[in-house]
């Protein structure tokens, strides 16, 4: 609790595509459950562009649909699923994952928490799969508050409750002052610009820059390798 010297703004980090790229893991993961739960051979790529965002459960349901299974099937299984989706990404992570970290995002975390500010992790992945993750990086220690893809539908969800925990860890404001969102995909976007945030788009992902000015963040980074720009990005004029 930081009840003498509340932080100054609260960013809230996407985690795939924006910290850290580990492609592989999801792949391999993804599949195995829609195999062995739902006995689904699924053809070709996962489309990014679709799922970039998105909660894992709503991951799970936008292919079960698409490949004919019934709402009342997919919700049946979908814990199963869950479950068997963590356990083959987290056998998939039998090593160190710190080259896996974006280039920029270790020296950025390392000044914005040094210059006070409240960080938070809000990610559609599951939490074992997210603290396996954050734990092999060596992020974990940036981030005590996390929001993760099984706590909430929507991305919109998942930033309400990180907002929540994060008034209680850092010892906020029940109203949010300063409230930075940013990620690598539209729905990051979406959901920051739904409460009232400031957005920054990252083009770390799926989505190239351009589609991503398309959706009006306050602002657009190629990555976040320089990071003078990025801190003037995240926290805006006069920081």
């Amino acid at each position: 609790m930081n009840d003498i010297n509340p932080p100054h703004k609260l960013i809230l980090f996407d985690m795939d595509g924006t910290l850290v790229h580990i492609p592989f893991v999801y792949r391999h993961s993804v599949r195995h459950a829609l195999q062995t739960v739902y006995g689904l051979q699924l053809e070709g790529q996962l489309d990014p562009l679709v799922h970039r965002g998105n909660t894992q459960p709503n991951i799970f349901r936008a292919i079960g649909r698409m490949m004919g299974l019934s709402s009342d099937v997919i919700e049946a299984r979908l814990p199963e699923a869950i479950r068997a989706q963590s356990a083959a990404a987290i056998s998939a992570m039998d090593h160190d994952l710190q080259g896996a970290i974006l280039p920029g995002v270790l020296p950025m975390l390392e000044r914005l928490g040094a210059a006070g500010h409240a960080l938070g992790l809000v990610t559609g992945t599951v939490s074992a799969i997210t603290s396996v993750v954050l734990e092999r990086t060596g992020l974990a220690r940036y981030f005590p508050v996390c929001a993760c893809g099984d706590e909430g539908e929507e991305r919109v969800d998942l930033l309400r409750l990180a907002i929540k925990r994060a008034q209680q860890t850092y010892g906020l404001e029940p109203v949010v002052d300063g409230l930075v969102v940013v990620g690598d995909a539209v729905r990051d976007i979406e959901a920051g610009k739904a409460l009232g945030a400031r957005v920054v788009a990252v083009a770390t992902g799926a989505h190239p820059a351009d589609a991503l000015a398309e959706h009006s963040p306050d602002a657009v980074l190629p990555s976040f390798e320089d990071v003078d720009r990025a801190l003037d990005a995240i926290l805006g004029p006069g920081r």
